[in-house]
């Protein structure tokens, strides 16, 4: 089922998309023992991750994954995971909410050839090889995580994590979560936000329009998907 919410002040919209959130990891913790959530980077998504750390839930049954990386060490400035750690793990972990080791960082390793995707695999292989929820951010060709139209990031079809050193966006070394281990998740919340995400927002709603063309079109697979958008 695809859910469509629509707010023009985009402050109001991305408390509105933290909220659904944290509600939707409410309601899997209240059935299963865990929650894995699979985050990206930008702006937007920190807004989120600023509004939920100030949201009561039991944080110690959820863990954190990346959908997506640069090809940068945990701590430098363009690390998705320092911005998840900035604006929503540290403050977590200093009201005592949530240990550090339940935001699980892809660690590069520049001298292995995968540069370190195995061992990501195998770190998430411990919680069920699957994420429980997704939040995506579509770009402005309609791509999310590191999936790209047209490039081999989308038509890759291996269940993991694939690296790339062609990234249609800068920079060029990046890896992302596949196609498939995406759509593992029960739950999708993506994000149309800012005028420039127009043109892609346009080609998620043309039926004629394929997800190889516009990837974020992948969520319509995801059983619980519910699409932000400032667009209106």
């Amino acid at each position: 089922m695809l859910t469509l919410i629509e707010d023009r002040d985009q402050g109001r919209l991305l408390h509105r998309a933290a909220s659904c959130l944290c509600e939707k990891i409410r309601k899997l913790l209240a059935r299963q023992e865990r929650v894995n959530l699979a985050v990206p980077g930008g702006r937007n998504v920190a807004q989120i991750f600023r509004t939920m750390s100030a949201e009561r839930l039991d944080w110690q049954r959820v863990h954190f994954f990346m959908v997506d990386e640069r090809l940068v060490p945990v701590d430098h400035p363009d690390s998705n995971y320092a911005l998840l750690k900035g604006h929503l793990i540290t403050p977590l972990a200093r009201s005592g909410w949530i240990a550090t080791g339940n935001a699980h960082p892809f660690i590069l390793a520049p001298d292995l050839p995968d540069r370190g995707a195995q061992n990501y695999e195998r770190v998430l292989a411990g919680y069920g090889s699957r994420y429980d929820i997704i939040l995506l951010s579509s770009g402005e060709d309609g791509h999310v995580g590191a999936l790209y139209p047209g490039h081999h990031s989308f038509a890759d079809r291996r269940h993991g994590i694939i690296v790339m050193d062609d990234s249609p966006k800068p920079p060029p070394g990046r890896m992302t979560s596949s196609l498939s281990l995406m759509q593992t998740a029960e739950i999708a919340l993506l994000l149309f936000v800012g005028e420039a995400k127009r043109e892609a927002y346009e080609k998620f709603n043309d039926p004629s329009c394929p997800v190889a063309a516009c990837p974020a079109k992948l969520v319509m697979a995801i059983e619980d998907a519910t699409v932000f958008t400032d667009l209106t």
